[in-house]
């Protein structure tokens, strides 16, 4: 296996986890049923925003071996654990109006690749959808998406001194937050092919 897809206990699978349900080598399973031998096995991650994130501490050891070796992880949502020494808890933006949740990109990735980030910041006229707050950015990593009149580390890359790469998305499941189909199949595309370093240059 080289890509796992870990979903929540229960719910609807999103259009990244409907496209990696696809690949040859990509495995799709709900969180009670992880073992250590999936993280073992794994070279890419993508865990979704509703994961029980007191029970993925469990796996706090796995999870860094699976950096260590050069894993990359897309991670979805609002860290509220350190998994891996580095990480910060979720900030939310307080009290957010339109201006507070205005998105700015703050530099090319390939996720990002054939997205207009702008189309991003509102779905059917209302904003917020995309996210409302950062997971602090760790010393090292590169600030993707801002956030607000401060440009808050929304979406942030991490290339870790120890190994491996952690792409952090503070909202809900990325391809979510767009409006356009054709823009959600191809951002689940874009976060395939990056967490299984299979991405093209941005």
């Amino acid at each position: 296996m080289t890509l796992l897809c870990i979903q929540s206990h229960s719910g609807k699978p999103g259009v990244t986890f409907q496209q990696a349900a696809g690949r040859g080598d990509a495995r799709v399973i709900r969180q009670p049923q992880l073992t250590r031998d999936h993280l073992a096995q794994a070279r890419g991650l993508i865990t979704t925003m509703h994961l029980d994130q007191i029970g993925l501490m469990g796996f706090a050891a796995d999870l860094a071996a699976f950096l260590d070796r050069g894993g990359r992880w897309f991670f979805n949502g609002h860290m509220l654990r350190e998994f891996v020494p580095g990480l910060g808890v979720y900030q939310p933006i307080p009290q957010a109006g339109r201006e507070d949740l205005r998105l700015t990109p703050l530099a090319q990735h390939a996720v990002f690749a054939g997205i207009d980030r702008a189309r991003l910041g509102a779905r059917k006229g209302v904003a917020g959808f995309y996210g409302r707050g950062a997971n602090p950015l760790p010393v090292g990593a590169t600030a993707v998406t801002g956030v607000g009149p401060g440009r808050l580390p929304l979406d942030w890359d991490w290339a870790r001194p120890e190994g491996g790469r952690l792409f952090s998305h503070a909202g809900n499941d990325l391809p979510g937050a767009c409006e356009a189909r054709a823009d959600s199949q191809r951002l689940a595309d874009n976060v395939i092919a990056w967490t299984l370093a299979e991405e093209p240059a941005p």
